[in-house]
């Protein structure tokens, strides 16, 4: 009886272990099949983070981190939207793609740690933290602050 069961018992583990290799085997890399560009940004922006899912439409390109951020691209690779969807998005990233006046004037109010989210159009960037957003208009270069008078 005892063998009978050692058997059967041994049998699920095995099936187990050939099912994950099988899958590890089939999944491929999707970060192997980024743009060059959009996988430089996204290993110096978010070194280490495993890519969860990418897509590709008439709007642009749309990628989800593992860490919960989503970053959507245009049809030239560069960024339109990065969502850290609750987490807050890298200094670095913040400082390196921000214009120098509107990084700065986030350093003044202490909040270039606190950005959530980035947006940019042709004529506008748009940062929102915890419970506000400033926009920055690129032509004029004018800083509006909700809480806040506009700032120039």
């Amino acid at each position: 009886m005892i063998r009978h069961l050692l058997n059967h018992s041994s049998i699920f583990p095995v099936t187990l272990l050939l099912i994950l290799l099988a899958a590890c085997a089939c999944s491929s890399n999707v970060m192997d099949d980024l743009p060059d560009d959009i996988s430089s940004f996204t290993s110096q922006y978010f070194p280490g983070q495993r890519v969860s899912d990418y897509s590709e439409s008439d709007d642009g390109k749309r990628m989800e981190l593992a860490n919960g951020a989503t970053i959507i691209f245009n049809d030239d690779n560069d960024w339109v939207t990065i969502d850290g969807n609750g987490s807050r998005l890298p200094e670095v990233l913040v400082y390196d793609q921000l214009p120098p006046a509107l990084f700065q004037y986030l350093e003044e109010m202490e909040a270039a740690n606190s950005v959530y989210k980035l947006s940019r159009t042709s004529s506008v960037y748009i940062v929102t933290l915890d419970d506000t957003y400033i926009t920055y208009d690129i032509d004029s270069g004018t800083i509006t602050y909700p809480k806040a008078q506009t700032a120039s």
